[in-house]
């Protein structure tokens, strides 16, 4: 046995398993510190992300509000909000940073003339959560030309 210990094949198998250890501890201790890292971060929860206005007439330009709070420990930042089309507005309540725990809203408005049917349109919302740095807002219209 001892003669077996002393052996290159003994060495080799020795230092393999030493770097197997060594590798698996460094990727415990990288996923311990994401996960903590995230835990403390920003985290953005909205109320809903999706919002039907139903059957509406042609013409008028249709407003809605989404809601969302911040339910992380450190500040969460809306860095930008993107509209998919230029026929949709979106802008914050004028804030760009909220506290934990601090609720902000996120008003888009829609012009319907000259669009007719079912119209469905996104609003990208930037943030700093690092579980969530894009949300999608979504939002669907059914424009009827005929309807008052």
């Amino acid at each position: 046995m001892s003669n077996f210990i002393k052996s290159k094949t003994a060495k080799t198998v020795y230092f393999v398993f030493g770097l197997m250890v060594i590798s698996a501890a460094m990727f415990l201790l990288m996923n311990n510190s994401k996960i903590s890292a995230s835990m403390s971060a920003a985290k953005v929860i909205f109320e809903e992300e999706y919002h039907d206005f139903g059957k509406v007439a042609q013409g008028p330009q249709l407003e809605y509000t989404y809601k969302f709070t911040n339910k992380g420990k450190t500040p969460l930042v809306i860095e930008r909000i993107q509209p998919s089309c230029g026929c949709t507005g979106a802008a914050s309540d004028g804030k760009t940073e909220y506290a934990m725990g601090e609720t902000g809203e996120i008003k888009v408005t829609f012009n319907t003339q000259g669009r007719t049917g079912r119209q469905e349109k996104h609003i990208i919302v930037f943030t700093n959560d690092p579980d969530m740095p894009r949300v999608t807002l979504k939002f669907t219209a059914d424009i009827d030309e005929n309807m008052e």
